[in-house]
């Protein structure tokens, strides 16, 4: 199938109005950073619940509790008081997770055509003797509900953060700029800067991903070479609910394909700044090898969109001697796959500027289709990625904090013979 693209960039002077509208930047950080902090209450249910989505049909659900605990989600897509409440936990190796502060779930059987209501309960446990258990009393948390996925026009909404760098005040502004309507929020890379304890996770990534579930929107978290490094990065994937407990795959959200990866880091494993603790090239061999299987599977050559969202862009612009090592393994391994599974668009992050990289104008080095890059802090640089789907149009944009389109670009399938984005 071939697709006609249209190409349209706002102006300097839509942003500068736009943003005398706004109130001080400084007072409205505040009052976002206080929506993203009320997300921690007192009592049991120390943080209320998040959600991330999984794959179809699969919604993960994370919570902290104050105390050691245990924990599970009743769900229902029935309306009402008399609503039939079902039951959702995780489990490893046949134990649930029982006696510590973290707490999940996984909800399985979804019908994407209905709204989810979800709440989390947790029992304190008192005493974890062999054979006798003693808890406390049950605490409910507060009330999530999500809006059905599948929408009768089959339209399809997600906004993308890059680069937020430990400041989760951004969300709500940038959020509100996108517009409403959004079905996923997706968290592409350094949205958490190093980090070093619990703390850093709670007040940077599980309290944003919080205040997300209370507006109705669920998660995607894809890793940045940022959240790799610190004394706790190893202990975060326990935090999240992901799909195949990997941090890449791929997932189908109405007519488009998502296919969420992981870049690794920036730096050879051999450099000194990761004290020979990483084993990348490993772990990314074995992640290409994934995805050429991917991008040949029947979901995706059956999918009309296929979108891909990576932290670190593949850039054919740059001379060779340029290229940091992370960036030269996007470009030589991760770039022809792309070709080869004729995607769409990359959506990216990592170089801290906005900007569009459109393909190649030598068609045979290949790189056939667009990388929108994100900007970043300080806010005033900082951007969101809207990007929607129908069965007859995908459409990215690029916004600012004030909501000024900076950029888009429109893809509408045709089944004649325009320009096409491929030789």
């Amino acid at each position: 199938m071939k697709h006609h693209i249209v190409i349209s960039v706002m102006g300097i002077l839509l942003y500068a109005s736009t943003l005398r509208a706004e109130p001080p930047m400084e007072d409205a950080q505040a009052r976002a950073l206080a929506k993203i902090r009320a997300q921690r209450t007192e009592g049991l249910i120390a943080v209320q619940p998040w959600v991330q989505w999984m794959e179809s049909g699969m919604l993960g659900v994370g919570w902290l509790t104050d105390r050691p605990a245990d924990g599970l989600v009743e769900w229902t897509q029935e309306p009402g008081p008399d609503a039939v409440w079902r039951q959702a936990w995780y489990s490893e190796d046949g134990l649930r997770q029982a006696n510590g502060t973290v707490q999940r779930a996984v909800i399985r059987g979804t019908d994407p055509a209905k709204p989810v209501r979800l709440r989390a309960v947790s029992r304190p446990i008192v005493s974890f003797q062999p054979y006798q258990v003693v808890f406390g009393d049950p605490v409910i948390s507060q009330e999530r509900c999500l809006p059905a996925l599948a929408q009768s026009d089959g339209a399809i909404s997600m906004i993308v953060f890059n680069d937020i760098h430990n400041r989760p005040q951004f969300y709500p502004l940038l959020t509100r700029a996108a517009g409403p309507d959004v079905h996923l929020a997706v968290f592409n890379g350094d949205v958490l800067e190093d980090p070093q304890r619990e703390e850093d996770l709670i007040e940077k990534l599980l309290l944003p991903m919080s205040w997300f579930a209370s507006q109705k929107i669920p998660c995607l978290f894809v890793r940045g070479n940022h959240e790799t490094r610190g004394a706790y990065a190893r202990q975060l994937k326990s935090y999240l609910a992901l799909s195949q407990n990997r941090y890449y795959g791929a997932m189908t959200m109405g007519s488009m394909r998502i296919l969420f990866l992981d870049s690794g880091e920036d730096k050879p494993d051999t450099s000194n700044e990761y004290s020979g603790l990483v084993d990348f090239d490993t772990y990314l061999e074995e992640e290409l090898a994934w995805l050429q299987q991917e991008l040949s599977s029947k979901a995706s050559t059956d999918a009309v969109w296929r979108v891909v969202v990576v932290h670190i862009p593949p850039d054919w612009r740059k001379e060779e001697a340029q290229l940091w090592h992370g960036e030269r393994r996007m470009r030589e391994r991760f770039a022809p796959l792309f070709d080869a599974g004729r995607v769409h668009v990359v959506i990216s992050g990592h170089t801290h500027h906005a900007e569009w990289i459109q393909p190649c104008p030598d068609a045979t080095r290949g790189f056939r289709w667009p990388v929108v890059i994100g900007g970043a802090h300080p806010l005033d640089k900082a951007t969101v990625i809207r990007v929607d789907t129908t069965p007859e149009k995908l459409i990215v944009k690029t916004l600012n904090a004030s909501g000024a389109v900076i950029a888009e670009q429109v893809w509408k399938p045709m089944t004649s013979s325009p320009p096409s984005p491929w030789p």
